[in-house]
């Protein structure tokens, strides 16, 4: 009895391994993601097991019947679409990220990885990792017709990969004759097209999301290093050739071009050069018509980088070293020819002219750096002169960031008598973002006790919005703007209604680039007291003395 019991068991089969080597798997899948997804080849669901109700609202046996694009945005169904072809072509995809919806609105961001396996060639499997809030994306601003991140967006995004380390390469796209044709599409075309675009873009780029659209025929995305990049360049052509004849556009209608580089560090330090490759795209992307075939392009790419690092480079030892001089131009009374005040101009060496400098300090954030330069160098001037009353400029990027703002106090609280005598002026070169923390701000300098100036009204739309936020004493006229005035009556109309609302606001108003008779006649008849140009004297490389040619022996004024 005993041995046939023995035996008995002895006889017992062993456990099926085949269902043992599929709960294996699935455990391991389990262990790396929150949701597994069988799809068909056109994507519809045939089955689901994981954490249905947390990250879609519904339980995973409704799921079955679904196609996997009711799982997702409108603005996403045509990169999980792409990302099924792209599984049934490869065998698998590294995860992309995305955002599930639940039928309440809400959405939830994870990662979607998906595989095709040979025995089994009707199905797709996909996996979705739920993405903690620690490590979610942080929101971006996107373009409304491609669902691709803005070029602002984007170029954070290119930044931080460049001081991540690595060896990714960032990638442009040039579609010329994209905006013509897009003039002739019909409505579901057009959207269907840009749509199939900005996918195709995504799948190519770092983690599912690291493209953008840069201007209206300008592209670019974040391809992973290590990846062979003729081959992708090749597929993504075709694909975007596919997405053309796909909305009956002949081939020659649109010309697509590719250029790359590899974003590294290049020998600067983390923050110059991520600044340095955004400014670089900014630059070739403003001239990208000088570039007629690819390899023109890529390397006029390349060399817009290198050029920038070096300039950057260059930038940072001429503010540290103080290689740059300062001018004083006179301000004056355009009745009278008294001397008001003197504006305070950098004046840098080289072939780039003041303005090129600036500007490109704005680009790569070192403006804040040269304001404070500059303050101080002015502030040294001012002391050692015992009358004279001088305007500094400062940019808009530099009041919203708050080192420089700290800087700035250590460096004007101590001035006391001297407050009377210098002015600060808000200059438009760069359009101020923070509106709240820019008007603490100069209620702060004003209640010091210095007086503030809107630098180049009517050169550009935030002008009047400025005017409305800030509380100024003066507005000075953009000098070409003025100078269009001489002959258009539009301009003069304009520019008088300005003069209006200031004197009913309480400012001043200064004109710019007054060089002739008739020009200092034009702004006093439109209102304009306070000019400034060669007329009145052209810039000196000293404070002179306190009376200047013109000025009444005794006259004095002051800020108001």
């Amino acid at each position: 009895m005993t041995q046939a019991r023995q035996e008995g068991a002895a006889a017992v089969a062993p456990p099926d391994q085949t269902r043992l080597e599929r709960d294996r798997h699935v455990a391991f899948a389990f262990a790396a993601a929150d949701l597994l997804v069988e799809t068909n080849l056109t994507g519809d669901i045939v089955a689901a097991s994981g954490a249905g109700q947390r990250l879609l609202g519904r339980p995973v046996r409704s799921l079955p019947g679904l196609n996997v694009k009711e799982l997702v945005s409108k603005s996403e169904q045509p990169i999980i679409l792409r990302l099924l072809k792209q599984v049934r072509a490869s065998g698998r995809v590294d995860p992309i990220s995305m955002a599930l919806t639940r039928p309440d609105g809400a959405s939830n961001p994870v990662l979607i990885g998906g595989c095709h396996l040979p025995n089994i060639p009707k199905s797709i499997f996909l996996s979705a990792t739920a993405l903690p809030v620690s490590v979610s994306l942080v929101p971006r601003e996107r373009d409304d017709v491609t669902g691709l991140m803005t070029k602002d967006a984007f170029l954070e995004t290119a930044e931080r990969s460049a001081t991540a380390g690595g060896s990714d390469q960032l990638r442009l796209l040039q579609l010329d004759g994209l905006a013509g044709v897009s003039q002739h599409l019909a409505p579901e075309q057009l959207s269907s097209m840009m749509e199939e675009i900005g996918a195709a873009l995504r799948m190519q780029s770092v983690g599912g999301d690291s493209a953008g659209r840069l201007a209206e025929e300008s592209f670019g995305y974040v391809a992973k290093a290590g990846s062979d990049g003729q081959q992708q360049d090749q597929s993504l052509l075709k694909e975007i050739s596919d997405v053309f004849r796909s909305v009956g556009l002949a081939e020659a209608q649109i010309a697509p071009r590719l250029a790359s580089v590899t974003l590294s560090a290049d020998g600067l330090n983390e923050a110059d050069v991520g600044r340095s490759i955004a400014y670089a795209m900014n630059s070739f992307i403003k001239n990208r018509g000088n570039g007629p075939v690819v390899n023109s392009l890529a390397s006029g790419l390349a060399e817009a980088v290198r050029d920038t690092v070096t300039r950057v480079a260059e930038t940072r030892e001429m503010i540290e070293g103080r290689k740059f001089s300062l001018v004083y131009q006179p301000v004056v009374n355009i009745l009278t020819k008294a001397l008001h005040h003197y504006e305070v101009l950098s004046r840098f060496e080289g072939t780039k002219t003041t303005f090129e400098t600036i500007t490109f300090s704005e680009d790569i954030g070192l403006v804040a750096a040269l304001d404070m330069a500059v303050c101080e160098q002015a502030v040294d001037a001012l002391k050692k002169h015992s009358s004279a009353m001088v305007a500094i400029n400062l940019s808009g990027r530099s009041i919203q960031n708050e080192a420089f703002r700290q800087a700035f106090g250590e460096l004007i609280r101590p001035l006391n008598d001297l407050r009377t005598r210098l002015l600060f002026e808000l200059t438009e070169s760069v359009a101020v973002e923070d509106l709240e923390v820019a008007s603490s701000f100069l209620r702060w300098v004003r209640k010091l006790g210095h007086a503030v100036c809107l630098d180049d009204f009517g050169a550009g739309a935030a002008a009047y919005s400025y005017l409305r936020r800030f509380d100024v004493d003066f507005v000075k006229i953009d000098g070409p703007f003025l100078k269009a005035a001489l002959t258009r009556t539009r301009e003069r109309a304009l520019i008088h209604s300005i003069c209006v609302l200031c004197a009913q606001l309480g400012c001043k108003v200064i004109g710019e680039m007054i060089e002739t008779e008739d020009g200092a006649s034009l702004a006093t008849s439109l209102g304009i007291g306070y000019g400034q140009g060669w007329l009145f004297g052209k810039p000196v490389p000293e404070l002179p003395a306190a009376i200047i040619p013109g000025r009444r022996k005794g006259s004095s004024e002051t800020w108001l």
